[in-house]
C-alpha cells in the first residue's frame, strides 16, 4: 500500500528540493531574459542589460511621455 503523504511533508520536501537548486525561480528566469549572459572568465563583473531590453524600455518612457504630454497636459 502506498504511504500516505501530508500536506506538510510535501511543502517541506519542495521547500529544501527548490533551495537546494539554486539555478531555478522566477527571479532568475526575469534576469536571464533580461541580462546579457554571464561570463564564465569574470564572475564578478557585473552583468550588462541586452540591448532589446533598453531599446523597449525606451521606447515604453517615450509613448508614456506622449500619452501623458497629449491626455493630462493639453
Amino acid at each position: 500500500m502506498a504511504k500516505v503523504v501530508t500536506r506538510q511533508e510535501v511543502q517541506a520536501w519542495l521547500k529544501t528540493h527548490f533551495e537546494d537548486r539554486s539555478e531555478l525561480g522566477l527571479g532568475k528566469a526575469i534576469l536571464a531574459m533580461i541580462l546579457e549572459p554571464a561570463n564564465l572568465f569574470e564572475p564578478k563583473k557585473p552583468r550588462s542589460p541586452k540591448k532589446s531590453f533598453v531599446l523597449l524600455a525606451i521606447w515604453l518612457l517615450g509613448l508614456l511621455g506622449v500619452f501623458v504630454y497629449f491626455n493630462l497636459w493639453s
